[in-house]
């Protein structure tokens, strides 16, 4: 008897959420799968606190994932915002309104690290940490071979780039790919102990606000608390998963000046560049020196240590390119403006939609790779028209210049 052809084989570089997400749908749907990632292990870095999955993300979400996961995603989601607020550096509000309640599977807030756990839950041998993408070439039969830096390759039928805004899988598609400087951001991490949250006026409290000075400094405070201890969601939802507890916190950032010359508490861009976390912290403090006191208390209240840089970044749309086998997701095709909190979201739509036309494919006897031009087309289309929506804010500054 002839055997059935082996399942499509699908390279993914970067554990990031879309690729991971990507990872799951495709595990559940039979195809081979593996993730490389250049860094050494899972273990948290700066890259983030508190994101937003909208409702197309989380809509993605709950295709992608067993039902199990997509449950235990929902049960520890933060508590919801239940204002949108918009302040001065005195807390005066210029704009303010209730947001009412949603369905958490509708969208919701989440700790970035316990939703990377989730995704990383059942891929075990198929996530490689410490491989770095370094080339790709054709093989035989139109497969594609990815090098890494330690020397090693890896064979598939379809190679996926979600590895970030500094996609080396982009930088061999589209060396010429531009990016608008958008400024940078210092994150921190504020825990809430007993009487945190009732020093702070409720303006501050569970809701989405911008504080802005007279000079364009800004700051946002985001109030993280799960929904549900993380222990107990999981083992009643999942008892194979194992989540990391997230002790209830403040997210903030700071933002320097509307001035253009990417300076934060009195410090250049260089200067910036080169702190390390407890300096940031420092120089966050001092740009909202004078602020109402309880912005101050937040921000001097911050686990130092855990304070961290991000530069802002928006991808310009790109000319569709010609490689076939190989194909983007997410920020290494589309970066954008965090501040309508779409990046993920998008990232996962794309999971979704990549899943969709690959399982068509073999569905009618086609190679993965020839449904891949169907993806690409309808990915840039959201993908840019979201990254154009995230510039047109009252508070995102203007493009800088090209990167």
């Amino acid at each position: 008897m002839t055997e059935p052809p082996a399942p499509p084989h699908v390279l993914i570089i970067g554990a990031g959420l879309g690729g991971l997400c990507l990872a799951q749908a495709l595990a559940v749907a039979g195809f081979g799968v593996a993730v490389y990632e250049r860094d050494a292990s899972p273990a948290p870095r700066a890259q983030g606190y508190r994101i937003n999955i909208g409702a197309p993300g989380a809509r993605a979400l709950r295709e992608c994932l067993p039902p199990d996961l997509f449950q235990l995603c929902t049960a520890t989601a933060l508590r919801p915002a239940t204002r949108m607020a918009f302040l001065d550096a005195g807390l005066r509000p210029k704009f303010s309104k209730e947001i009412p309640p949603q369905d958490p599977a509708a969208g919701f807030g989440v700790h970035r690290l316990t939703l990377r756990e989730i995704l990383l839950a059942r891929l075990a041998g198929a996530v490689h940490f410490g491989r770095e993408f370094r080339g790709l070439e054709r093989a035989a039969e139109g497969r594609v071979v990815a090098r890494f830096a330690d020397g090693g390759t890896a064979t598939g039928d379809l190679l996926v780039g979600a590895d970030g805004t500094g996609s080396a899988v982009r930088g061999a598609l589209l060396p010429d790919a531009e990016f608008d400087h958008l400024g940078r951001a210092v994150y921190g991490r504020t825990p809430i102990g007993p009487g945190t949250l009732a020093d702070l006026p409720e303006v501050l409290v569970d809701s989405f606000n911008r504080v802005t000075a007279a000079d364009g400094t800004a700051v946002s405070i985001a109030t993280c608390r799960t929904r549900e201890p993380h222990a107990a969601a999981a083992a009643r939802l999942a008892p194979d998963v194992r989540l990391t507890p997230v002790p209830d916190y403040l997210a903030w950032t700071v933002t320097g000046p509307d001035d253009g010359a990417g300076t934060l508490g009195g410090a250049g861009p260089e200067e910036l560049r080169a702190a390390g976390p407890r300096e940031l912290h420092r120089l966050a403090s001092r740009a909202v020196a004078g602020w109402h006191p309880a912005v101050r208390r937040v921000v001097a209240g911050a686990e130092a240590e855990a304070t961290f840089l991000v530069t802002l970044s928006s991808a310009r749309p790109v000319r569709p390119w010609d490689v076939p086998g190989v194909t983007l997701l997410g920020d290494a095709v589309h970066t954008m403006a965090p501040g309508r909190g779409e990046g993920a979201g998008t990232a996962l739509r794309d999971a979704a939609l990549l899943r969709d036309v690959l399982v068509a494919a073999v569905a009618a006897g086609r190679p993965p790779a020839a449904a891949v031009p169907a993806y690409e087309a309808e990915m840039l289309r959201h993908g840019f028209a979201a990254v154009a929506a995230s510039l047109h804010r009252p508070f995102m500054p203007r493009p800088a210049r090209r990167a």
